[in-house]
């Protein structure tokens, strides 16, 4: 009979929270200062990415070229030097939504060029099959930028409150020269004692 109190304890919890679905990254969503959260990924990509197509760079290269701009873009572009273990196509995959829906840019997701850039191993290979048949290698859609990131944190506490300091950057860099044309941090700061619901 012992069991019992604790067992009915259990059925109340379970009866006052039932799982349901709610809006991802939404409001209901849970906060932590432990790790990195759903709402932090969407926020920092949405941010970033509309200041980059706000920049008008795309478009001037459009201009000067007479064609749109290729972007390299991978998912490991994005370097996540944090403790959290985070799917990165939670970041990359709205980032590459927003880029390709954008229609300033054409996205790259692989290179297998021959400039001796890091490059895809599949995509490298795919390459080498088509100059054999081709026995040419002016099909070589060289980029014209790379897109790449950091995320990164820095964990404090006081007594019993915790903060968690995020810091997501992203830099577009031109392949003609090696030089950064754009760059943009977002930051994002928690703080708390346990894990809540909301922002």
């Amino acid at each position: 009979m012992r069991f019992l109190p604790a067992l009915l304890i259990v059925l109340f919890l379970t009866a006052c929270n039932p799982a349901r679905r709610i809006e991802t990254g939404g409001p209901e969503s849970i906060t932590t200062t432990s790790q990195i959260d759903i709402q932090d990924v969407q926020d920092a990509s949405a941010t970033m990415i509309e200041s980059l197509l706000r920049s008008g760079l795309f478009q001037k290269f459009a201009q000067d070229n007479g064609r749109k701009p290729i972007l390299l873009f991978k998912d490991r572009a994005i370097i996540n030097d944090t403790t959290t273990r985070l799917a990165m196509p939670l970041l990359t995959g709205d980032i590459k939504a927003e880029l390709v829906n954008s229609g300033v840019v054409q996205l790259a997701t692989t290179y297998a060029g021959v400039s001796g850039r890091p490059q895809d191993q599949d995509a490298a290979a795919n390459a080498r099959k088509k100059a054999l048949r081709n026995q040419s290698s002016s099909d070589d859609a060289t980029p014209d930028f790379s897109l790449t990131g950091t995320i990164v944190e820095l964990s404090s506490r006081a007594g019993n409150t915790y903060q968690l300091d995020l810091q997501f950057q992203m830099t577009l860099t031109s392949w003609s020269n090696d030089l950064a044309q754009w760059t943009d941090t977002k930051k994002v700061s928690k703080q708390g004692d346990k894990p809540s619901v909301g922002l």
